[in-house]
């Protein structure tokens, strides 16, 4: 074979060559599942947007609701996320009551007397940076795993009731670990805050940072 053809021969397979990375590289991004877009993160948050609240004092926290105030970068935009794995949540987890925003104010002197935790089953580098006032961190991953493990996180709760809550109506890891505690055989009555962070972000009012 004469040196024309083997030129002809290389820049064949670099072409194939570029043309596979070309379909790697759209595969790759085609990964993440679909937006879910900004009219499903309207409809979604718009309960949070236009609530009113009553000022209250939550876990010795003065809450006001102040939507001037920046939010978060994580709950700016929640329709920009991917489904999967960021998908818009059921808005009842059987066995649990969902609750939402005006009850906090209805349920502050329980929850300041002890007798409600308000649970963060996020991941702790989520909890650390910005929580709901006086929140626990119990990750949904503590539940996962051997059940003597998840049965000694668990203890932590006290078999009290708790409001579970993670990122929002998004989110899934606090319908994951409501689930897990349901099949641990937990005691204590279960809220969900399924609009979470997110919610709590739309209504404007302020986050705790764990010390």
């Amino acid at each position: 074979m004469d040196r024309s053809g083997k030129i002809g021969i290389k820049f064949v397979v670099i072409l194939l060559l570029l043309g596979w990375m070309g379909t790697v590289q759209a595969g790759e991004s085609s990964k993440g599942g679909v937006l879910i877009g900004p009219a499903e993160a309207a409809a979604q948050s718009q309960y949070a947007l236009q609530i009113k609240l009553p000022e209250f004092v939550l876990n010795g926290v003065k809450l006001k609701q102040d939507r001037s105030q920046a939010k978060p970068e994580a709950f700016q935009d929640p329709g920009s996320r991917r489904c999967p794995p960021f998908c818009v949540e059921p808005e009842k987890v059987a066995g649990a009551v969902t609750m939402r925003l005006e009850d906090f104010p209805k349920m502050a002197a329980e929850i300041k007397a002890g007798k409600i935790l308000i649970v963060d089953m996020r991941t702790p580098d989520w909890y650390q940076k910005g929580t709901l006032p006086g929140a626990i961190n119990l990750p949904y991953t503590d539940l996962s795993g051997p059940q003597t493990k998840a049965v000694a996180r668990m203890k932590k709760l006290e078999g009290k009731d708790i409001i579970a809550f993670c990122n929002g109506w998004w989110c899934g890891q606090s319908p994951t670990g409501i689930k897990a505690l349901q099949e641990l055989g937990y005691p204590g009555k279960i809220y969900y805050f399924r609009d979470g962070n997110q919610g709590w972000a739309d209504a404007g009012l302020p986050f705790s940072v764990p010390q």
